[in-house]
């Protein structure tokens, strides 16, 4: 069993660094500009997206409230970078947020320095604001292991992880055969429900060839695609749908 839930990456919106050139590219498009934001989700919600990451960003939130006034129910999946948690749990509180992903890069900072009791802390901070929490590792290869075996555990559901066909910023040199079994081994050892982002290898991928791979991974329970204008969204979730019949 493949996938079964689609989730509207944000990047493009909040002008993600992994994309290069292209960061300079979406901020011409977006910044300041909520409207086109909107002109992108709208068109996402009508191919039955109906969940979208949101981080902290006026732009997107604006973007989020107008298409709510056109009548979609979105709910949401937020991602908190943690330098300013507790003000980030206020502001998804204004939104229906489903759960709150502590980010890879405090995760995997955290893990290396081994101050566990920190990501518990955090992650009692989501569940107190009554979230469901969620971790993000951008190491898993590394990490999965270390976090099967860690005091935080059980304090979370949900863990988001990159994978694409190329293995493209995941850590490992090669995603050949012997790295996909050590991998799939890894994270259904895990237990968890497993989001999959980076699907799309920000770009290199076209849709069709990087969910011909996906569709065949059976460990992973969520997928996390961004797009940029509305007739990308419209080839990506077409491809994706036709999976998902």
């Amino acid at each position: 069993m493949t996938f079964s839930e689609v989730i509207l990456g944000c990047s493009p919106f909040t002008l993600g660094y992994q994309f290069g050139h292209r960061s300079r590219l979406y901020e011409l498009d977006f910044s300041n500009q909520p409207e086109n934001i909107l002109e992108v989700i709208d068109k996402a919600y009508e191919l039955n997206v109906k969940n979208i990451m949101l981080k902290p960003n006026k732009d997107l939130e604006k973007a989020i409230c107008m298409s709510e006034k056109n009548g979609n129910e979105w709910t949401v999946t937020a991602f908190s970078d943690c330098e300013n948690i507790d003000d980030d749990l206020e502001l998804f509180s204004d939104f229906n947020t489903k759960r709150v992903i502590l980010s890879g890069e405090f995760i995997d900072r955290k893990i290396a320095e081994s101050d566990y009791e920190a990501i518990i802390d955090y992650l009692n901070k989501v569940s107190d604001a009554s979230f469901e929490g969620a971790i993000e590792t951008r190491m898993p290869f590394k990490n999965l292991p270390l976090i099967k075996e860690s005091s935080f555990v059980d304090e979370f559901k949900t863990i988001m992880i990159p994978l694409n066909f190329y293995g493209y910023m995941m850590d490992c040199n090669f995603f050949d055969g012997e790295n996909r079994n050590l991998f799939s081994e890894r994270v259904k050892s895990l237990n968890k429900d497993v989001i999959a982002n980076r699907t799309l290898a920000t770009g290199i991928l076209q849709p069709q060839e990087a969910y011909d791979f996906l569709k065949n991974i059976d460990y992973i329970d969520a997928v996390c695609v961004a797009v940029a204008n509305a007739s990308e969204a419209e080839e990506t979730f077409s491809i994706i749908n036709r999976i998902l019949e």
